[in-house]
C-alpha cells in the first residue's frame, strides 16, 4: 500500500494486489473519514481507479510521484499513471545491476528514491534522475523524507543525508529496542511539514525532530563545516529564510580570521548591504581607513567570531603555515576584487572611504592598468590620504587625477607638470608619458567646473611651450579675451599663433583690420620660412614640411581672397621678390596693380591660361585695357628676354576681336 503524502483531502490509498500468475492490479481508493462516510466515527473507501499491468513478479513497494506511483519489483521499477492505467519501466538494468529494493517519495520536493542495495537514485515526476545519487553505508531497511533531509534506517542506526546535494549530514545509533533483528522490517512515519518522524521497531518508537535550520548552521559553523553550512544557507535563502544573510556574513567574518580571505570574499557579495556593509572590513586597515572608525557599525552577527584585528596581527597568526608576503597579496587581491564588486551598490556607506581603501589596495598590489582604469572613473577618494604610498609607488599620474577627480584642480596640475617637464626631451616611453599627462592636463583645463579662469591662464604657458596642440584647444575652448590669448600665443611657435589669429578672424567672426593684417602677416612670415628645407632635412620631416607649407599657403591664399580688411601693401611688401607668386598676385589686384599681376602670370609663371583668366575677370569689371596690356607684355617682355611670340599668337587668335576694339 502507499498512501498520497500530500495533505490533500480526502486521503487516497493505493492497494497492490495480484489479479492472476501474469498480472497485477492497482486500486485507488479514496477515503472518507466522518460525516463523509456516512457515520459520525465511521469510514469507507471509494475506488477511483484500477489498473492492470503486466507483472509475474510481486510488487515489494511503491509510493506517490505526484499524480503518478513509482513500483517496485524484484527486478525493475515501473512508473505508472493510475488514470490511464499506462506503465513503463525506469531504467533498464543490467543482470549484474543491485536489484530493486524499495521507493520513498520526498513529496515537498515531488522526487522519488529508487533504492538499489546500498545506492539511491533520486527521480523527478518524468522518472529521470534530478541529482547525484545517495550512498548508504548499507542496504536501508526504510526510509523516510524530512524536509531537506532524506533519512536512511540501517543496520547500525538512522543516517541522514542533504537531499539537495546527496551528502551526509550526520548518524544517530538506535536506543534501545528498536534495534532491528535481521530480517526485521522497521516502519516510518512522518508528516507533510517534515516536523517529525517515526521509525517504529517490535516494541518501541523511535521520535526524530529536526533541529531549527539556523541552529544547525551554527553548530556547522561552530564546528567549523563552512561548506555545509553555506549550502544549508542558501537552499533556505532561496525559500526567503531571514537568517540566511546572517549565516553568510558570520560564516566570512570565520573564513577571514582564518585567513582564508578568498574563500571569504566569495561568500560577502551574497550579503545584502542591510546586512553586511563592506566599510565592516575597515579595522583590517586601520590607518588607511581611520577617518572613518567612527562611522563603524557593530555588529555581532551570532557571536561566533572575536572582533576583526589589523591584517598584520591577522597575517602573524598563519605566517609560520604560510608565506607572509604571499598570504598579504591574497588578502589585498581578494578584498580589492570585493570592493571593486560592490562598490557601486546603491546604500553603500562610507564610499569615500572605500574608494580611498580601494587605491592603497591595488597601489600596494602594484596593479597599475586597474588603478589606473579607477582613478580615471567616477570615485570619491581621498587623495592626501594615499598621496605618500602613491609617490612612493611612482603613482604620480595616478594622484593627480585623483587630485583632479576631488576637485583639487590646481594640485593635480602641478604633478601633471612636474611629470611632463621630467619626461621632456626624452623619446619612447618618456615621450608617451609627457603626452598622457598634457591629455590629462588639457582636459582638466577645458573644465568650466574644474578649473577656474584664472588658474587656466596660470598654466597656459606652460601648455604652449610643451603642447601647442592642446594650448589651443583650451585658448578656444574658455573665455579668455582677445589681448590676453595673443600676449600668450606670441611667446609660442608661429604656427600657434597664425592659427589663434584664424580663429579669432574666422570662427569669432572679428572685423578688427588690425587682425585681419597680422592673420596675414604671420601666415606669410610662416609659409616663407617653410620654402627653405634645412641643411639636415630627413626624409620624414621633408614629408612633415612639404604638408605643412602646402596647408599654410592654401590658407593664406584663401584668406587673402576672402578678406578685405587687412593691409594689402603692408602685406605685399612682406612677400615681394619671394616664391609666393599666386599671392603676390593676389595682392598686386587688390591695389590695383593689374600690370604687376600680369607679369607675374605670364612672365614669371609662364601661365597662360591664368593670366587669360585674369584679364577675363577685369574685363567684366570694365577693365578692356587688360588684353592689350597682355599683349604688350608678351612682345616685350623686357630683362633681356626674348618675345613670347607663340603666346602673343594664341592671345590673338583666342582674343582678336577684343584686341581690335
Amino acid at each position: 500500500m502507499a498512501s498520497s503524502p500530500c495533505a490533500q483531502y480526502p486521503p487516497t490509498l493505493a492497494v497492490a494486489m495480484r489479479a492472476n500468475k501474469r498480472n497485477a492490479r492497482i486500486m485507488v481508493y479514496q477515503v472518507l473519514v466522518g460525516a463523509d462516510a456516512g457515520s459520525l466515527f465511521g469510514s469507507s473507501a471509494l475506488c477511483i481507479s484500477q489498473a492492470n499491468i503486466a507483472e509475474t513478479l510481486s510488487i515489494k513497494s511503491m509510493a506517490w510521484l505526484g499524480e503518478k506511483l513509482v513500483l517496485c519489483t524484484s527486478l525493475r521499477y515501473l512508473l505508472l499513471q493510475p488514470a490511464q492505467g499506462t506503465t513503463s519501466q525506469l531504467f533498464a538494468l543490467a543482470e549484474e545491476a543491485p536489484s530493486p529494493t524499495l521507493v520513498q517519495s520526498i513529496p515537498s520536493a515531488n522526487l522519488a528514491v529508487l533504492l538499489m542495495d546500498e545506492v539511491g537514485v533520486v527521480i523527478n515526476d518524468t522518472g529521470q534522475p534530478a541529482q547525484s545519487a545517495l550512498t548508504f553505508p548499507s542496504t536501508p531497511i526504510a526510509l523516510a523524507a524530512s524536509g531537506l533531509y532524506i533519512l536512511a534506517a540501517c543496520t547500525d542506526g538512522v543516517h541522514i543525508y542533504d537531499r539537495t546535494s546527496s551528502a551526509w549530514v550526520q548518524s544517530l545509533p538506535y536506543p534501545s529496542g528498536i534495534v532491528p533483528s535481521p530480517g526485521q522490517s522497521i516502519t516510518t512515519a512522518y508528516n507533510t511539514k517534515g516536523s517529525c518522524v517515526l521509525f517504529s521497531g517490535l516494541y518501541k518508537v523511535m521520535l526524530l525532530r529536526p533541529i531549527a535550520l539556523d541552529e544547525q548552521a551554527k553548530d556547522l559553523l561552530r564546528a567549523g563545516q563552512y561548506e555545509q553550512a553555506l549550502n544549508l544557507a542558501g537552499i533556505c535563502a532561496a525559500d526567503g529564510a531571514p537568517w540566511a544573510e546572517t549565516a553568510f556574513a558570520q560564516t566570512a567574518l570565520l573564513l577571514l580570521h582564518e585567513a582564508r580571505f578568498e574563500d571569504a570574499m566569495a561568500v560577502l557579495p551574497r550579503c545584502s548591504l542591510s546586512m553586511f556593509q563592506p566599510m565592516e572590513l575597515f579595522p583590517l586597515f586601520p590607518i588607511i581607513t581611520a577617518p572613518w572608525a567612527d562611522q563603524l557599525p557593530h555588529k555581532q552577527y551570532w557571536g561566533l567570531h572575536p572582533p576583526l584585528p589589523p591584517l598584520d596581527s591577522l597575517l602573524a597568526q598563519e605566517a609560520q603555515q604560510q608565506g607572509h608576503t604571499l598570504l598579504e597579496q591574497e588578502a589585498m587581491q581578494s578584498i580589492a576584487d570585493y570592493l571593486l564588486q560592490v562598490r557601486e551598490r546603491e546604500g553603500i556607506d562610507a564610499a569615500d572611504g572605500i574608494d580611498t581603501l580601494l587605491v592603497y589596495l591595488l597601489a600596494e598590489l602594484e596593479d597599475e592598468p586597474r588603478l589606473a582604469t579607477f582613478a580615471e572613473g567616477p570615485q570619491q577618494v581621498t587623495p592626501h590620504l594615499v598621496a605618500p604610498l602613491l609617490q612612493r609607488k611612482g603613482q604620480s599620474d595616478t594622484l593627480a587625477q585623483l587630485y583632479a577627480g576631488a576637485g583639487q584642480a590646481a594640485a593635480g596640475l602641478a604633478l601633471w607638470k612636474e611629470i611632463a617637464d621630467e619626461s621632456k626631451g626624452g623619446g619612447g616611453e618618456a615621450l608617451q608619458r609627457q603626452q598622457s599627462v598634457v591629455q590629462r592636463a588639457t582636459k582638466v583645463l577645458l573644465n568650466r567646473h574644474s578649473a577656474p579662469p584664472a588658474l587656466v591662464l596660470s598654466y597656459l604657458p606652460w601648455l604652449i611651450s610643451t603642447s601647442p596642440k592642446h594650448a589651443l584647444s583650451v585658448l578656444k575652448s574658455r573665455d579668455i579675451d582677445d589681448e590676453t590669448g595673443l600676449g600668450l600665443v606670441r611667446a609660442g611657435p608661429p604656427d600657434l599663433l597664425w592659427r589663434y589669429l584664424d580663429y579669432l578672424v574666422c570662427q569669432q567672426g572679428s572685423s578688427d583690420p588690425a587682425l585681419h593684417t597680422q592673420l596675414a602677416l604671420t601666415l606669410a612670415d610662416v609659409s616663407l620660412q617653410l620654402q627653405a628645407p634645412p641643411a639636415d632635412e630627413s626624409s620624414e620631416q621633408k614629408r612633415a614640411r612639404e604638408s605643412s607649407k602646402d596647408e599654410v599657403q592654401t590658407r593664406l591664399r584663401s584668406f587673402l581672397k576672402q578678406s578685405s580688411q587687412y593691409d594689402s601693401r603692408l602685406v605685399l611688401a612682406r612677400i615681394r621678390g619671394s616664391p609666393l607668386w599666386q599671392e603676390q598676385v593676389v595682392l598686386h589686384s587688390k591695389v590695383g596693380d593689374n600690370t604687376a599681376a600680369l607679369r607675374i602670370l605670364a612672365i614669371e609663371l609662364q601661365d597662360m591660361p591664368a593670366a587669360e583668366q585674369y584679364c577675363a575677370e577685369q574685363a567684366a569689371r570694365g577693365g578692356q585695357a587688360s588684353y592689350a596690356l597682355l599683349l604688350e607684355m608678351l612682345l616685350h617682355p623686357g630683362q633681356g628676354r626674348p618675345p613670347l611670340l607663340p603666346q602673343a599668337c594664341h592671345l590673338l587668335a583666342a582674343q582678336g576681336t577684343t584686341l581690335r576694339e
